[in-house]
């Protein structure tokens, strides 16, 4: 169970309930155990994730070096005057410009959303061998089954049911075996 929830600590930053990410209070960070434990808005359910040394170092120059000095509970801020908490809107906005100064997904046409970090979370912690189960409960499904559209473009599990095409006279340069 501990390999399984070391995997999840990655959700934390690429959930696409931009309601658990905006309303994160500080208080919901414990430095002690390392962990970030949250109420998800989408199920109302309580979820403690691991705090990875990354995600805690990640979180803590932001709290320390970048966040606006402001009274305020919640983690992520506006950076501009009065300093609310971070608007689901707000949030989906950013995400372009992140793209953006990655270089990623630039193209006509290609998806920038929020969407896209719960098809990432899943088929990263499903790559790993994690539980449907804790899959599912980190992005906040009561369901196993609705994994089902996140997963259906794994192919490094698609991989594992395709047909050999070995017994077939192709060139392995044409298709790399």
């Amino acid at each position: 169970m501990h390999e399984e929830q070391g995997y999840r600590d990655a959700a934390v930053l690429y959930r696409d309930q931009g309601g658990d990410i905006c309303c994160m209070k500080l208080s919901d960070l414990d430095w002690e155990k390392e962990e970030i434990c949250i109420v998800q808005q989408k199920t109302a359910n309580g979820l403690t994730l691991p705090m990875s040394v990354a995600v805690g170092n990640a979180i803590y120059d932001y709290v320390t070096m970048e966040r606006p000095s402001s009274g305020e509970p919640y983690v992520f801020l506006c950076m501009t005057r009065p300093y609310r908490p971070l608007s689901e809107d707000g949030l989906r906005s950013a995400v372009p410009q992140i793209y953006r100064a990655a270089g990623i997904r630039q193209g006509k046409g290609d998806r920038q959303g929020t969407h896209l970090f719960r098809y990432h979370v899943a088929s990263a912690l499903a790559g790993n061998g994690i539980a449907r189960l804790v899959i599912s409960e980190t992005l906040g499904h009561t369901a196993p089954k609705s994994l089902d559209c996140y997963l259906s473009a794994d192919i490094q599990h698609l991989r594992e049911y395709a047909l050999s095409i070995e017994p077939f006279p192709v060139s392995g340069e044409v298709i790399p075996l």
